[in-house]
């Protein structure tokens, strides 16, 4: 068994940390690897969602959705951000919005299908109440998405309302367990774990555990805008040492666009600083998500796969039969 950690808040921080990748994550796992008991990782879990810190929920693939193209937006506003904020959230494009710091006040990621669907998508948001000027940003590829399957390819991934069904609870509790997935989806435990399984195999869902780094006071996480100093290739190589959140290839003003975070202000600066002091970056621009308001990737009512059984599931995944 691993030491244990004196510092509670390191225990914490460590324990969550944990689940951003899989929200589903062994609590026996994490507590071998710090030393503790199991119940006092189901704990600390616990009151961090009942706290409203941690949100353990599904985010669905892009392809999943139909979604073709990925945008990144700064927004100038006139007047209150509200109005402009509250719009942009309820929209079913958007899958991040935050308040931000610097000469943009809001910035937003949109994902949309087939044109003109990204270009009607920025109209609508240009004609958002004090919104003054848009910048965008088209992503190219996302390299890095710790809170969200990235694209696949596998447009013609079969789905059926069983695994909808799986999906919409793992949206209300990422850890529900096997039974009441099952039970939800009218099959029996094994087929809802044969069903998750084959979801998560193929990148069409990922359980993830979501800071809600709106809900207190927290280190704001980073956006940054690179321009590449050399090799693109070796630009995104070196990022991905400083272990981002997110980070994609973009078109517009920036070679790459990242968010970086960090469990105090000195480790964020530091991140920052080694990213700005390397020869691969020629120029960046940083800034702070002040308020993260929406983080949200794809509603399992919006699949747009064709909900017909698959051919190849296994018959412990099949529907139960109607009653008499």
């Amino acid at each position: 068994m691993a030491e244990q950690s004196t510092d509670p808040e390191e225990l914490r921080l460590r324990i969550l940390h944990a689940l951003r990748n899989n929200g589903r994550a062994s609590y026996s796992r994490i507590a071998s690897q710090l030393g503790i008991p199991r119940q006092q990782v189901a704990r600390i879990v616990q009151q961090a969602i009942e706290r409203g810190e941690l949100r353990l929920t599904v985010s669905i693939s892009p392809d999943l959705l139909g979604h073709e193209r990925f945008a990144y937006l700064q927004l100038t506003v006139t007047g209150p951000t509200s109005p402009a904020r509250e719009a942009l959230t309820a929209m079913p494009e958007t899958t991040f919005v935050a308040d931000i710091s610097g000469t943009y006040a809001i910035d937003a990621e949109i994902r949309v299908g087939p044109d003109p669907h990204l270009r009607d998508t920025v109209d609508t948001i240009r004609a958002l109440p004090g919104v003054r000027g848009i910048r965008t940003h088209l992503y190219e590829s996302i390299e890095v998405n710790l809170y969200s399957p990235l694209r696949t390819g596998r447009t013609s991934f079969a789905i059926d309302d069983a695994d909808r069904i799986i999906v919409q609870h793992l949206q209300q509790d990422g850890r529900a367990s096997l039974r009441e997935l099952g039970d939800a989806a009218g099959i029996s435990p094994s087929g809802a774990r044969l069903r998750l399984a084959r979801l998560t195999r193929h990148g069409a869902v990922k359980v993830v555990g979501i800071p809600v780094r709106g809900a207190r006071s927290e280190i704001p996480s980073l956006g940054v805008g690179i321009t590449a100093g050399g090799r693109l290739e070796d630009a995104i190589a070196y990022v991905r040492t400083l272990g981002p959140e997110f980070l994609a290839v973009t078109v517009g003003d920036y070679d790459l666009i990242a968010t970086l975070s960090a469990d105090t202000s000195e480790d964020l600066v530091d991140l920052a600083d080694r990213l700005r002091s390397h020869p691969e970056v020629s120029a960046m621009d940083t800034w702070a998500n002040l308020r993260v308001v929406k983080e949200q990737y794809g509603e399992g009512d919006r699949i747009s796969a064709s909900p017909r059984r698959r051919r190849d599931a296994d018959p412990a995944g099949s529907p139960r039969p109607a009653g008499p």
